[in-house]
């Protein structure tokens, strides 16, 4: 899943910005408030899916302003320490089935050469290990005394599937449709669809939903569109829990209610399950009908090698004015022999032509930034961290 769904941390957080705003409202002058730290408790994140190899449970403490959090990129193997969390290291954790089954959880950082990973305990509980419509119980013990505990029920479908989703998707002419049979025990059904601006993500109590190709996303910063040319992005239909449902549902949904539902005894945070009851990848394209539309291969580099031999470049989202820029997206290819390929974000105005190129298909992480000019079939240009000339040009 995305970092924040992987890394879900509850802040109980200072209560100083509404003191604040109590202030200015109340006088025209400000004087000093000493706010008490709050007391710390346990935060356990953990969802159970019977599809996934091994099982996550993320073990941390509350922000409480004792500790002082350094400002880090977010690592995905270090996701509580990088998240700005507060891990919570060598608890015994462990999840037990009706019968009596237990398996325990062994701790990353445990394992990891790197040091990184504390706080993060996996459990081997893979491929057919989790029953359906069995219920399990989660017991953290810290070595500080704390025990925590939780209870999910696996909701129960007759039928699972995945990979259905992954096709060729065009965004101009195409409409995502999927449905699916009640599944006992589900609360609900989450649709999720990864962009490079976020997740988007809703519950349905429907069986079946209908996407077009022109879909904003109600999560992202800007409003922008579900589906993005050039980008392969995965979608889950999965049927969930009541924990889920209650938990993210007030937690992230701006529809359906605020303030975190948790079913966490003697701490906070979610532990529930789903199933995927249909998954895939869609690569979206579009209709390619302006200048820059177009497929372009390297064919000369001034420096020992380019970031890209191949763009395919689409118009986003068209210029509202002649003097704004059309925002553009994309796929670049990297020369082999390891060759990948990944998303592209950027923009164009007149001939001048700025592309981000993405790494992991995210609009916050940077390869590389390409700028040039379009004149006819040629695209000329340089690479910020790169530097060089290179020439890219129009093929079939």
């Amino acid at each position: 899943m995305s970092r924040s769904d992987s890394s879900r941390l509850i802040r109980v957080g200072s209560t100083a910005a509404l003191l604040l705003a109590i202030a200015l409202v109340a006088a025209c002058s400000l004087g000093e408030i000493t706010v008490a730290k709050t007391t710390p408790v346990i935060v356990i994140h953990s969802v159970l899916n019977p599809s996934a190899t091994n099982q996550v449970v993320l073990v941390e403490r509350s922000l409480s302003g004792a500790v002082t959090i350094p400002d880090t990129a977010f690592d995905p193997t270090d996701p509580i320490v990088s998240g700005g969390g507060i891990p919570v290291s060598g608890a015994l954790v462990e999840i037990t089935d009706t019968i009596g089954n237990a398996a325990l959880g062994r701790e990353d950082i445990t394992v990891n050469k790197d040091g990184h990973g504390a706080g993060v305990y996996r459990l081997p509980l893979g491929f057919g290990s989790l029953r359906l419509g069995m219920r399990y119980r989660l017991h953290v013990h810290t070595p500080d005394g704390d025990d925590v505990t939780a209870f999910t029920r696996i909701p129960a479908p007759e039928v699972a599937s995945s990979g259905g989703f992954t096709r060729s998707f065009n965004r101009d002419r195409d409409t995502l449709f999927a449905q699916w049979n009640r599944t006992p025990l589900a609360r609900s059904y989450g649709v999720r669809v990864e962009t490079p601006f976020g997740p988007f993500f809703l519950f349905t109590d429907s069986t079946h939903f209908r996407m077009t190709g022109d879909v904003r996303n109600l999560f992202a910063g800007a409003l922008q569109r579900v589906f993005i040319p050039g980008f392969r992005q995965d979608i889950l239909v999965a049927a969930v829990d009541s924990n889920f449902y209650d938990y993210y549902r007030t937690n992230n949904d701006p529809f359906t209610g605020t303030g975190i539902i948790s079913r966490v005894n003697g701490g906070l945070g979610l532990f529930g399950s789903l199933v995927s009851l249909n998954s895939g990848t869609l690569t979206v394209v579009a209709n390619q009908t302006e200048p820059i539309e177009a497929r372009f291969r390297l064919t000369s580099a001034s420096i020992g090698a380019s970031v890209a031999n191949q763009f395919t470049l689409y118009v986003e989202s068209k210029a509202t004015r002649e003097d704004l820029p059309a925002a553009l997206s994309g796929r670049y290819v990297t020369p082999g022999p390891n060759a990948r390929g990944d998303g592209i974000l950027g923009e164009q105005i007149g001939t001048s032509v700025t592309l981000v190129l993405l790494l992991n298909q995210l609009s916050g992480d940077t390869a590389d930034v390409f700028t040039g000019e379009l004149r006819g079939d040629t695209l000329r240009g340089t690479y910020r961290k790169n530097g060089g000339t290179v020439v890219f040009l129009r093929s079939p």
